[in-house]
């Protein structure tokens, strides 16, 4: 009788430090390794062991051009594919509102995000500043680089985003009443900043206030920096929006404020 008890018990235990032994493989598969191991070759490929579904995310404009190469780093390194759709922040806003399948948001400013927060449209209560756009004063055909006097003396056609869709559009619009230039200078608005850009670089439009990352990012010279203090910070946030994909989400949310990451961001020219 001892003897059969004594058997059942060791098999009770064997069992039991088999379970555990695979409750820890199956843990160190799903684990998502904190930010400071991202580049660890061992969680690389946990995390590619999942076989993830495509990340799709909703970009600001203004922000496409990194956010693609961005994408490319981060499906070289976990196998997760990404497709990247860009628009003026209110009209992705728009989108999401109606229900559009993101699950990330990369807005151009705080307010959106906020508002999206407000009406339960995702998946976290706070958003996460990714970055922080600046303005310039663009004129690419003056025949020497511009200075903030030129800009104030400009009375020619102005490129700019459309302040009801583009936060770059606001501070356009701040900065031109700041300068009391808003009643009197003339100005076409595009959809989002990247049109304003393409205004300027088709020479349909002589100058415009435009972000300074695609005039560093299309390698453009003959602009001049517009002073922060004439309009709002144009802080840029993203937020989690799919519930159902937060561990993908939050995946590239932490590779995207990496350090590595957020220089190759201010290199593009972000702060």
């Amino acid at each position: 009788m001892l003897k059969r008890l004594n058997k059942r018990f060791l098999c009770f235990v064997m069992l039991l430090v088999s379970s555990l032994m695979t409750a820890n493989v199956i843990a160190a598969v799903i684990e998502i390794k904190p930010l400071e191991s991202l580049n660890n070759q061992k969680t690389a490929e946990n995390i590619k062991a999942l076989n993830l579904e495509p990340l799709n995310i909703a970009v600001a404009s203004n922000f496409k051009v990194a956010a693609l190469d961005i994408a490319r780093q981060f499906t070289e390194q976990f196998a997760i594919e990404v497709n990247i759709s860009s628009a003026s922040t209110a009209t992705l806003y728009q989108q999401i509102l109606r229900g559009a399948p993101f699950d990330l948001f990369l807005s151009a400013d705080q307010k959106h995000v906020q508002l999206l927060v407000e009406a339960n449209k995702t998946a976290q209560h706070l958003g996460f500043i990714y970055a922080q756009g600046r303005l310039v004063f663009w004129q690419p055909a003056l025949n020497h680089q511009p200075t903030l006097d030129d800009f104030m003396t400009y009375q020619d056609r102005l490129a700019i985003a459309n302040p009801k869709f583009a936060p770059y559009g606001i501070a356009a619009q701040q900065a031109l009443n700041f300068t009391k230039k808003w009643q009197t200078q003339p100005y076409v608005k595009g959809n989002n900043i990247n049109q304003a850009f393409q205004f300027v670089a088709s020479k349909s439009v002589a100058a415009g206030l435009v972000s300074y990352a695609a005039v560093i990012q299309k390698q453009q010279t003959h602009y001049v920096l517009i002073p922060p203090q004439w309009h709002q910070p144009i802080t840029q946030y993203g937020v989690i929006i799919n519930d159902q994909k937060s561990q993908q989400a939050e995946l590239f949310k932490q590779f995207l404020l990496s350090s590595t990451i957020q220089k190759q961001v201010a290199q593009q020219g972000y702060n």
